[in-house]
């Protein structure tokens, strides 16, 4: 009896939750319309899978043959496999893309972010300086007030890629929180191999403003170990009471995105790298890790010791 109830009590620690994996990235595109911009920047398929973190260098003023995407660079040319890494969306011209899996309007996301896009934007740098992978980024200055290359790319949403609800008022993709795919060591003022979080949204509180005058790697620090991009609130939508709610989460949520080069005062259209689910332990798609007991995303000696309480309750109880 005992050793059934310790073989019980030890599958605790051990459960895994019967959830199929899924990609945090849009993972297929299924329609598209345009001639988007000269190659390498023309292909729709460009803006699936996970941000660009390293690219190859065709800029003859820079020596150095790859760069890492960073707020103050962003992507462009080809990945270091040489593939296609954005795709330029002008006036009139779209891309749709799927994700493999509901992305749920979970109450517990990062600032109520549901979905991130992103772009290839880039603050501006005090004296029109540029930045490579040897700059100082403890050095760099943001200019003051902050100002960057930052387009308008129109998003709209749709659970089943026939009804569409857009973000009339933005926010717009390929704007505010360039990519930044890499760590910084401050203290040893050089980058990590380290990535960012993608999955990770900026805090959409911070304006523009908040970078002014910032070195590199104290806006970086802004990040919090967010990759960036612009973040998306499905609650933002004018329309979002008519989302259906998923029986299973609870939640409203979206499996279709459209990315379209805007419109009347937004006519600018812009680049995208990717589009990714905001991800949070505990989430529709990211359960628990196995173990943990608690709830609380780690698998650590709490849980262990309500497994040990839970052993010597069955031992008295069974040697009563």
């Amino acid at each position: 009896m005992k050793i059934q109830r310790l073989i019980f009590l030890i599958s605790l620690l051990a459960v895994s939750y019967s959830v199929a994996a899924v990609s945090d990235y849009a993972a297929e595109v299924v329609e598209f319309s345009g001639v988007f911009g000269p190659s390498p920047y023309n292909d729709p398929n460009a803006v699936l899978g996970k941000p660009a973190t390293r690219c190859l260098n065709n800029d003859p003023m820079t020596p150095q043959p790859t760069f890492r995407v960073k707020l103050t660079e962003g992507a462009y040319n080809r990945d270091l496999s040489g593939e296609k890494v954005i795709t330029t969306l002008n006036p009139g011209e779209h891309i749709v893309v799927k994700f493999d899996h509901k992305v749920a309007d979970y109450p517990g996301n990062p600032f109520g972010q549901d979905f991130i896009v992103y772009g290839n934007g880039a603050f501006d740098l005090q004296g029109n300086q540029t930045t490579s992978d040897a700059s100082n980024m403890n050095q760099v200055l943001l200019t003051s007030p902050a100002t960057g290359i930052f387009e308008a790319v129109q998003v709209s949403v749709s659970q089943d890629g026939q009804i569409w609800h857009t973000f009339d008022a933005g926010p717009w993709a390929d704007d505010l929180y360039p990519t930044q795919a890499y760590r910084w060591d401050r203290d040893n003022a050089q980058w990590t191999d380290e990535e960012m979080d993608f999955t990770k949204p900026v805090d959409p509180n911070l304006g523009i403003a908040a970078f002014s005058g910032l070195t590199g790697a104290d806006a970086m620090d802004l990040y919090d170990g967010s990759g960036g991009g612009t973040p998306f609130d499905l609650k933002d939508l004018a329309s979002y009471d008519e989302l259906v709610v998923d029986p299973n989460s609870g939640c409203r949520w979206i499996q279709y995105v459209r990315l379209e080069g805007g419109e009347g005062v937004y006519a600018l259209g812009g680049e995208v790298d990717a589009v990714a689910d905001v991800a949070v332990c505990g989430d529709p798609t990211h359960p628990y890790p196995a173990g943990d007991i608690t709830k609380d995303c780690r698998v650590d000696l709490e849980d262990f010791a309500i497994l040990a309480a839970s052993w010597l309750e069955c031992t008295y109880q069974c040697d009563r």
